[in-house]
């Protein structure tokens, strides 16, 4: 996989331009530069514009490949379940960060400070 070529090159931290990343892959830059901008675009790089374009992995960053291996298993879990499972819930208001949250509809709450509608859970479906 190209992505992941690119991103074993970029393994060192260090900055490097984009003619050293075609150099170092052997590719042209209508190859290098849409991997570079799916990298920067999904903030598994930084990009530094200078007199050439710059680009290293942002640290602590886990691999495009190994995202993905995740969000998939997340995704055949959820979808394994018979029951609509939450990926998130609301535990504080959006807008005053108050706890005091009454159900007023259908996944929707109502904050008892501010009187802010929201909703109360993200659900897989």
């Amino acid at each position: 996989m190209r992505l992941e070529t690119v991103w074993e090159i970029l393994g060192n931290g260090k900055w490097m331009s984009s003619q050293e990343l075609m150099e170092a892959f052997g590719v042209d830059e209508d190859a290098i530069y849409p991997i570079i901008d799916f990298l920067n675009r999904w903030d598994f790089v930084e990009i530094q514009r200078s007199a050439e374009l710059l680009v290293r992995r942002k640290l602590g960053t886990i691999s495009p490949a190994e995202t993905f291996n995740l969000l998939t298993s997340i995704a055949r879990g959820l979808a394994v379940s018979s029951t609509r499972p939450k990926l998130a819930e609301r535990v504080a208001c959006r807008v005053c960060n108050g706890q005091q949250l009454s159900f007023v509809g259908m996944n929707e709450v109502e904050c008892n400070q501010c009187h802010e509608k929201q909703w109360y859970a993200i659900e897989s479906s």
